[in-house]
């Protein structure tokens, strides 16, 4: 088995997400602890935090591809993948390359076993948070300008959601993952509302009413600036 297949075979070997993660697992305590066992990369490039429900994969490919023509070196993290984990971490329109993918896997792995045996973390980091982490180690590695991240499940408890993004986004809101976000459609959008960020713009897509009353009051308490 090369390096490449034991790193995806150990990330597997950790779960789908939402089967084995009960609803008060998701936390942002543990992806803060792991970042910093690896030197706090995503403080080494901005980022643009897209949420929502409908449309936040096509949104952040399309802003991604607008920021490359721009002239940006452009870092883009996406979920879930097609048909390899490798399309999940993507710089300049190019998927992560196998030895590379392995190489951070080795990092982060390192990292997190460190931080277990130092009792900073309880047990090994979540397959999200290990490929979360795995993408902003290789952003940072790369020297990319600009990450546009696409945030897993809703919003404020999201392990991408340790970013301090220049700029927010709200795509479509509808019910989803109501196990873990809400009943409602307000419930919900308030969970995503929690990437929006004071002083800071948040660009609104088309919303449901219910989203754009729950969106609104969010964005005037946080102090963020509404564009819609």
């Amino acid at each position: 088995m090369s390096a490449y297949e034991n790193a995806v075979a150990r990330l597997y070997e950790l779960g789908h997400e939402l089967h084995n993660t009960p609803a008060f697992k998701f936390h942002l305590d543990h992806m803060r602890v792991l970042l910093a066992e690896l030197g706090n990369p995503e403080q080494r490039f901005a980022s643009v935090l897209i949420a929502g429900t409908n449309g936040k994969g096509s949104t952040a490919a399309t802003l991604a591809s607008i920021l490359r023509a721009a002239g940006y070196h452009t870092g883009l993290y996406t979920s879930p993948h097609l048909v390899r984990i490798n399309e999940r971490i993507n710089i300049d329109g190019h998927d992560i390359a196998d030895t590379l993918f392995a190489d951070v896997y080795e990092r982060v792995q390192s990292a997190a076993e460190r931080a277990v045996a130092k009792n900073k973390l309880p047990h090994q980091p979540s397959f999200f948070e290990m490929l979360t982490a795995m993408a902003f180690v290789r952003f940072a590695d790369a020297g990319v300008q600009i990450a546009v991240v696409e945030v897993g499940l809703g919003g404020r408890l999201d392990a991408t959601n340790v970013l301090e993004p220049c700029v927010s986004v709200i795509a479509d809101i509808a019910l989803d993952h109501q196990k873990y976000l809400g009943n409602t459609i307000t419930e919900i959008a308030g969970e995503k509302a929690g990437i929006v960020r004071k002083d800071r713009p948040t660009v609104l897509l088309p919303q449901h009413p219910e989203a754009n009353d729950a969106l609104g009051k969010a964005i005037l308490s946080s102090g963020a600036r509404a564009v819609n």
